[in-house]
């Protein structure tokens, strides 16, 4: 009895050491590193360069219109860039702004960003963040009937 208790225990842990090791085809599982560093060798940075990356930005940022005039507003996003170099996360590094729309904006042309060198730790390509900036400036517009000279108005009696 205890002979056919101890083999029955035997093919059980056999059989679940098995199908916990193979998927659906019978092949073994590739362990995934979801680990996103943030010290690494050499960090995630824009193919082309910071400058082509403030040019891209500052060409696909539209200005919301909640936006008020004269105001300058900077936006950190803090990008999450994979092991293949994309963007696959996107979000406000910090407290929110006064300008709710901006922070979406910011947040949408971030999600865009394409051409990313990954991160590097001990010579392998890694998961990282990459905070950018997003800077919002709104002119203020100027009146046309305020100009330097002074326009006189006519009065009808």
């Amino acid at each position: 009895m205890k002979t056919t208790i101890k083999i029955i225990i035997v093919f059980f842990c056999m059989s679940l050491s098995m199908m916990a090791q193979k998927d659906k085809k019978g092949k073994g599982k590739e362990k995934v590193d979801e680990t996103i560093y943030t010290a690494v060798d050499q960090k995630a940075a824009f193919t082309e360069g910071e400058s082509a990356l403030q040019n891209y930005i500052k060409k696909n940022t539209a200005i919301p219109a909640s936006l008020k005039e004269g105001s300058t507003i900077n936006r950190p996003v803090k990008l999450t860039i994979d092991e293949n170099g994309k963007v696959t996360d996107a979000i406000i590094d910090g407290s929110a702004s006064a300008c709710a729309d901006c922070d979406k904006e910011a947040v949408k042309v971030s999600k865009t960003l394409i051409g990313f060198t990954p991160a590097k730790l001990k010579g392998k390509n890694v998961k990282s963040y990459l905070v950018v900036n997003v800077d919002f400036f709104k002119e203020v517009k100027e009146d046309p009937d305020a100009s330097t000279s002074r326009k006189k108005k006519m009065v009808w009696d």
